[in-house]
């Protein structure tokens, strides 16, 4: 599993290439042009998957008909356009994601809610979440509040689960867990122990040499599965529905964790 400078490289101005197209883009499309945002999106998530070597295996469906906060264990950038292609929802993301190199870039032009740590805006920023979901915007939550190695699921943090509280009778939402594992290597090696940080993002790790070897690798096998909605109701106990969200994404882990010598699946193709 040595990466290949060459391949990196080739990738990366790829990537750049597609980002210095796709972001302006994206940003132009108000108006009447806004029909056209989802398109760009959906584009823009499958040629990152192709740049990186993700072969994405999709369980279950994501929440259409209604407004869904959909909450999910966080184990790479890459979750990003894997996420995206899937489901039309904006971000809830850490603040210091907007000062990152282009992946900032990437929050502000998808109009990201970046949500501060330090507590001292949490009115404001719980206002603009939930004028969000009432407006019918759909969301994405990564509720352990940091990422893993993929092996298993954090505590989800039961207080940002507060954001559905105190919503209006008319509020029709719902949260659904989606779970993400990449269980596998394109020759079929299963991503354990030492080899998850090839493609999970975690701890110490540094963005961008991280990237590079990623963009280096021959790719991986990923798994999302989207789980049953729960719906919130008018009088919604946060730490109940952290609970059943926690419990479902965690055994959409494990499953896909454990069962992964189970049957051979089609392998994921480099570039």
């Amino acid at each position: 599993m040595k990466p290949s400078a060459v391949r990196a490289i080739m990738r990366l101005l790829l990537f750049l290439g597609v980002n210095a197209l796709w972001l302006p883009a994206y940003w132009a499309c108000n108006g009447p042009l806004r029909g056209w945002k989802r398109p760009i999106q959906v584009n823009w998530s499958k040629i990152c998957c192709r740049l990186t070597g993700l072969r994405v295996r999709s369980l279950g469906d994501p929440g259409k008909a209604r407004t869904t906060l959909f909450v999910c264990n966080h184990v790479s950038y890459l979750d990003i356009p894997v996420l995206s292609e899937r489901v039309d929802a904006t971000y809830i993301a850490k603040s210091e994601v907007g000062s990152w190199p282009l992946f900032g870039s990437i929050a502000r032009v998808t109009n990201a809610i970046l949500v501060k740590r330090d507590g001292r805006d949490v009115g404001a920023q719980r206002g603009e979440i939930q004028a969000r979901l009432l407006s019918g915007e759909s969301l994405i939550l990564f509720p352990e509040g940091t990422s893993t190695d993929g092996s298993g699921v954090a505590p989800f943090k039961t207080s940002l689960f507060g954001i559905v509280q105190g919503m209006p009778p008319e509020a029709d939402i719902v949260i659904q867990p989606v779970s993400l594992a990449y269980p596998r290597y394109a020759d079929g090696t299963r991503l354990d122990g030492p080899l998850r940080e090839l493609y999970c993002w975690f701890g110490d790790a540094t963005l961008m040499p991280h990237l590079f070897r990623v963009f280096g690798l021959e790719g991986a096998e990923v798994e999302v599965r989207f789980h049953e909605p729960i719906p919130v109701g008018p009088s919604p106990d946060r730490k109940e529905l952290a609970r059943r969200s926690q419990a479902a994404v965690a055994a959409g882990v494990a499953e896909a964790n454990g069962a992964i010598d189970e049957e051979p699946r089609n392998r994921a193709t480099s570039m």
